[in-house]
């Protein structure tokens, strides 16, 4: 089966080969006396495409799928650093996966316009895999939207469960303590405050002026190390929200950013913030390692058993956790992730096949809501490779080696979406830390991006990105002030291809509004 559209640049493009189908087959296979056995169907064939994948076929969880959803599953194996490279070489020779792995929007949108990819209503998937629906539809519903090419769905959101989560300002108690305040600071004034005293007031008590309120990552990218600050201003830098006559503007442009620019200014001057924020890549741990009292991340990171939470425990740090800061707006908004990153697909000639099709999407669902197959695909047989206690799963000592286990078909190669359902949380935190969770995000506003989706005039303009980084860092050193040369900011921004994007962002979220 030839695809046309297929647009490669690899030279071996000549000709297509043929791709087999699993199409679902009955066979009758006469019993001695003669008489026909009852109708057998033949396992459907799926070619399987994820990363981290086993190394030799027939891997325990393999042989399990095959045998409870009657398939045969076909391993692509791809090294996920080589991994656009390898796969053009692939499809070049017409080699489809059926089950396919998508990293992100724009592999979305570049194999959907090559017309290697099925389309998946949205509707269609709603009725296939409902848990997911209904996640999706309870928490970010706009999330439907971000994966549409031309109006059109490719691709099934893998549901990213933090990213509907608030980012929280974390604070080191005891500095808090130190510096009279038993609580976290609630607005704009107070957490000045913090930070000045953070700076000032010996809050380690070592007697050095060694200590900061807060840094950035300037290095990697400084916007999420302040997203408290411009939260307070209802913004996010690097995000599209809505304005005041409801079109969408960009983060950075905003006043609001130029208010929160003012403010990080004014504490890089008078020496409050990391003078070192600009080289910060973020290794140093400054937040852990008490060079600083505020810090923000994901909420699992903060948790007693995360990655800094559990060094912020050895080192002696009792964590408080913040609350949107209000402002000169109001109420304070905290940023978030969003809910879609990467996404599931499904080959043009799987989309052809409704056997196939139909078995794809029984396996994705399965793997989401079903306890049993969870289980299966991360940890096994229960007795043999892990035991339940205290209602988790813990494995056993001769299967903890990673490398063992992704060979044994554990992980995400199969249980791709396992780890992305709320419904298998009980099996990771505790039902403390999730009720936790739960009650700091109750209520809280968020930040959301508006904008998503593909936007096709970006790519021509590839330097906007380091003009946005270039000036981010500018406004808060002082190098650029945040009146004319805010402004002149803005008007680089916008003749570098801010105009022609804004115009083309609001044009498509006008169209996605109208279809909903």
């Amino acid at each position: 089966m030839k695809h046309h559209g297929l647009k490669m640049t690899i030279a071996s493009v000549l000709a297509a080969s043929v791709v087999l189908s699993g199409c679902t087959k009955t066979e009758v296979t006469p019993s001695q006396s003669g008489n026909p056995t009852p109708q057998v169907q033949k396992p459907v064939e799926i070619s399987w495409l994820s990363f981290d994948f086993p190394e030799q076929d027939g891997s325990l969880v393999q042989n399990w799928i095959e045998k409870k959803f009657n398939v045969k599953i076909k391993n692509m194996r791809i090294d996920r650093q080589n991994w656009k490279d390898q796969l053009n070489l692939r499809l070049a020779t017409n080699e489809l996966p059926d089950m396919w792995l998508l990293w992100g929007t724009a592999d979305v949108s570049t194999y959907s316009q090559q017309g290697l990819l099925a389309e998946l209503p949205i509707e269609e998937i709603k009725k296939k895999m409902p848990t997911l629906a209904e996640f999706i539809d309870k928490n970010q519903p706009s999330a439907w939207n971000d994966g549409l090419i031309n109006g059109k769905s490719y691709g099934i959101p893998i549901t990213n469960l933090e990213g509907v989560l608030p980012l929280h300002p974390f604070y080191n108690g005891d500095w808090l303590k130190a510096v009279g305040y038993n609580q976290p600071p609630t607005t704009l004034k107070e957490l000045e405050d913090v930070l000045y005293k953070f700076r000032n007031n010996d809050p380690d008590g070592n007697g050095k002026k060694d200590t900061f309120g807060l840094t950035g990552y300037g290095k990697i990218g400084a916007a999420d190390s302040f997203q408290y600050v411009f939260g307070a201003h209802h913004v996010h830098p690097k995000s599209w929200s809505k304005d005041k006559s409801g079109n969408l503007v960009y983060g950075i442009t905003t006043e609001g950013a130029r208010e929160s620019f003012k403010l990080l200014n004014k504490w890089f001057k008078d020496g409050v913030l990391d003078p070192e924020f600009i080289t910060n890549d973020g290794k140093r741990n400054d937040f852990e390692n008490k060079r600083v009292g505020i810090s923000t991340e994901n909420w699992s990171n903060f948790r007693e058993n995360g990655k800094i939470g559990q060094l912020a425990k050895k080192n002696g740090i009792n964590l408080m956790v913040g609350k949107a800061l209000e402002g000169p707006y109001g109420p304070g908004k905290l940023a978030m992730w969003g809910l879609t990153g990467n996404y599931i697909g499904m080959s043009v000639d799987a989309g052809k096949n409704p056997a196939k099709k139909e078995k794809i999407y029984e396996i994705l669902n399965s793997f989401y809501s079903d306890k049993d197959s969870y289980l299966m695909s991360q940890f096994g047989e229960d007795g043999v490779h892990y035991s339940m206690e205290n209602g988790k799963p813990v494995i056993k000592e001769d299967f903890k080696d990673s490398k063992k286990r992704i060979n044994m078909g554990f992980g995400n190669y199969y249980g791709l979406l396992s780890r992305k359902s709320k419904a298998f949380e009980p099996f990771t935190y505790s039902a403390e830390e999730i009720a936790q969770r739960d009650q700091l995000a109750q209520g809280v506003e968020r930040v959301v991006n508006e904008a998503k989706f593909i936007i096709p005039s970006a790519v021509k303009y590839p330097d906007l990105v380091n003009i946005e980084q270039e000036y981010f860092i500018k406004f808060i050193t002082g190098e650029v002030d945040t009146d004319k040369g805010f402004d002149r900011f803005v008007e680089t921004w916008n003749k570098s291809g801010g105009k022609e994007i804004t115009e083309e962002v609001n044009k498509i979220y006008k169209e996605l509004s109208l279809k909903k």
